[in-house]
């Protein structure tokens, strides 16, 4: 597969998610589509994996409705033939406090015939929790994995 045509593919998935263009979105995605990113679900139920094409659909719908807008930059991409990986960087203004949360993801997609088949995606989630929330909730946290190391 050419280059071009995976950076093209990758470049359009990405920029019609964060638009919120499923249509689009749903373009880019082979029948068989299979995403996951990780992050937990419990926190995060639209994500983990998901296998057809809906997911960008509800994705974008559940994105939508907590964040009044949502902005990406592709900051980073490697292409070989069928394979592509970037780097985003987000920013989503929440919509019941309009504080704005920032973070990276590593997505990482493979091709066949001109369209996405599989998509992993990581993000630093303990991060993106803690802006969600407003405060910093490392010093809990540790304190509680120092207790549960106890012998």
């Amino acid at each position: 597969m050419n280059d071009l045509v995976t950076r093209k593919c990758v470049t359009d998935f990405l920029d019609a998610f964060y638009a919120g263009d499923a249509a689009r979105v749903v373009d880019c995605c082979a029948d068989d589509f299979d995403s996951i990113t990780y992050a937990p679900i419990e926190l995060f139920p639209h994500l983990g994996q998901q296998r057809g094409k809906h997911w960008a659909e509800e994705a974008i719908r559940i994105q939508q409705q907590r964040y009044a807008s949502r902005r990406a930059e592709i900051t980073f991409m490697a292409v070989e033939s069928a394979k592509a990986a970037t780097t985003v960087r987000v920013a989503l203004e929440k919509r019941n406090d309009r504080r704005v949360v920032q973070f990276e993801i590593a997505d990482f997609f493979t091709l066949r015939d001109g369209l996405i088949v599989t998509h992993r995606s990581f993000f630093d989630s303990f991060d993106l929790v803690q802006q969600v929330l407003g405060h910093d909730l490392t010093d809990a946290f540790a304190a509680s994995i120092r207790n549960a190391m106890r012998g």
